[in-house]
């Protein structure tokens, strides 16, 4: 494996995720990406996407989050902010950027993921042109 895309939220399940690709792909590339809330993001046509002040924080922490959890294991990554639907954006990230292998957690952010495996995870199995391991 040379280029791991590990989803990243502010959830216990995505931070495991990373943990796990980076013990598991000492030597791939590893890209953690986060996609801020619809709620807290809007679209203008000529500009793109804009965060409100509030989500551009929050991304900014799980992001850096991101980059604590990989400086603990003696590793760097590289961090991106992509917008759009969750599973979506991230199996389009996989694929503009030839990763080999998708990592996420078993669930999201709200409690009507924590009933299922997680609405986003199970997109990106069902979607992904790559392998994608969820950790659970």
């Amino acid at each position: 494996m040379n280029r791991v895309l590990v989803a990243m939220d502010d959830s216990r399940e995505a931070r495991d995720a990373l943990e796990y690709a980076l013990e598991q792909f000492p030597n791939a590339t590893v890209y953690a990406a986060h996609v801020p809330e619809v709620a807290n993001v809007s679209f203008d046509t000529s500009l793109g996407a804009s965060m409100t002040d509030e989500a551009e924080d929050r991304a900014e922490d799980v992001l850096e989050t991101a980059t604590t959890i990989a400086g603990e294991h003696g590793r760097t990554i590289e961090t991106e902010l992509v917008f759009g639907h969750p599973a979506k954006a991230m199996v389009s990230y996989a694929e503009e950027n030839n990763i080999d292998q998708i990592i996420v957690g078993s669930r999201g952010r709200n409690s009507v993921d924590r009933l299922l495996l997680g609405s986003v995870a199970e997109t990106i199995i069902r979607r992904a042109n790559c392998p994608v391991t969820v950790v659970r």
